[in-house]
């Protein structure tokens, strides 16, 4: 009878073990598949992130070379402007007046154009700033994310 108890006894211990490693298993293999999912969505977001974060630094670019156009221009104009004033001492000859005022207002409107590309140019540079700045947060998350899996990437 005792031999049977101990079997029986035995046979449960078994039992019980199986089913705890088993369980185990399942909740880390959950846990991975959890963590690999986590890891794929992070890579898709991150690459989505590094899209929008070179369009923008490629648009900034532009932005910014088409800035430094418009105002090599301006200069131009400036010159313009100041030898008109250059020829009667700081006033401009009567014969002159009609020539130097078309200038003068492609000068003041060549400035106001200028104002308006530099605050749009200031807004996207905020506004990039935060897309690079969302982009290497999820870089972060994903870094983090992979070391604490054991995972080096």
């Amino acid at each position: 009878m005792k031999n049977r108890w101990a079997k029986i006894a035995l046979g449960a211990a078994l039992v019980v073990s199986t089913v705890a490693v088993l369980m185990i298993g399942g909740r880390r293999f959950m846990d991975q598949r959890q963590t690999t999912a986590e890891i794929t969505r992070l890579r898709e977001d991150l690459y989505r992130a590094r899209v929008s974060s070179d369009r923008c630094r490629n648009s900034l670019a532009g932005s910014e070379s088409s800035l430094r156009t418009l105002t090599a221009t301006i200069d131009s104009i400036r010159s313009r402007v100041d030898s008109f004033e250059a020829l009667g001492g700081g006033r401009v000859p009567s014969e002159r007046y009609e020539e130097y005022l078309g200038v003068f207002d492609s000068y003041n409107d060549s400035v106001a154009a200028w104002e308006i590309r530099s605050e749009r140019l200031l807004t996207a540079e905020a506004s990039c700033r935060a897309v690079i700045e969302e982009h290497n947060a999820l870089s972060d998350s994903i870094q983090a994310l992979l070391e604490g899996a054991g995972i080096t990437g």
